[in-house]
């Protein structure tokens, strides 16, 4: 993180995520993404994308709080409630720990890609991906839906990523 980033969460409708995150690009000064993360989609047997925080918006700016409120109140579209969390009247949602979390997880694309592993002695043991040398911040494996649990603190969310053992 650069020293003069701010980095702010939005919440919104969860599908209207990109909506939003298109209208905040659109001014000078803003990056706004939503999250994603690959997991393995047992139907189709493949590997897609869904959001990892449904309804959050992160946005990354120099701008100051006042000049990106005055952006958030401008937001168009009536039928997409946004709403700028904060844990002090003035200060963004997001911890330097958190931002430092998400820098490391997300790929440059801001997609949590599905990390790979093995089972040793009923824990998961990650060999590849994003979560290689977090072993000790899974708590629960779903191998049916090839899931982890991650032990994060962040924004009041519980992880939910995509970690599979090939066969």
């Amino acid at each position: 993180m650069l020293l003069n980033e701010h980095w702010y969460v939005l919440l919104t409708i969860r599908s209207k995520e990109e909506e939003v995150c298109k209208y905040l690009n659109e001014n000078d000064g803003i990056y706004a993404f939503s999250p994603k993360m690959e997991f393995y989609h047992r139907v189709s047997k493949q590997i897609q994308q869904r959001a990892l925080f449904g309804g959050y918006v992160f946005v990354v700016s120099k701008l100051s709080q006042v000049e990106v409120d005055a952006i958030f109140k401008k937001f168009p579209l009536q039928s997409v409630f946004i709403h700028e969390l904060k844990y002090e009247e003035e200060v963004s949602a997001l911890t330097d720990e958190e931002i430092r979390i998400l820098n490391m997880l997300l790929d440059d694309e801001k997609v949590l890609r599905m990390s790979y592993g093995e089972l040793v002695n009923n824990k998961i043991h990650v060999t590849q991906g994003p979560l290689k040398n977090m072993d000790d911040y899974i708590v629960k494996y779903d191998k049916h839906n090839r899931l982890a649990t991650l032990n994060l603190s962040f924004l009041n969310q519980i992880w939910k990523v995509g970690v599979t053992i090939p066969k």
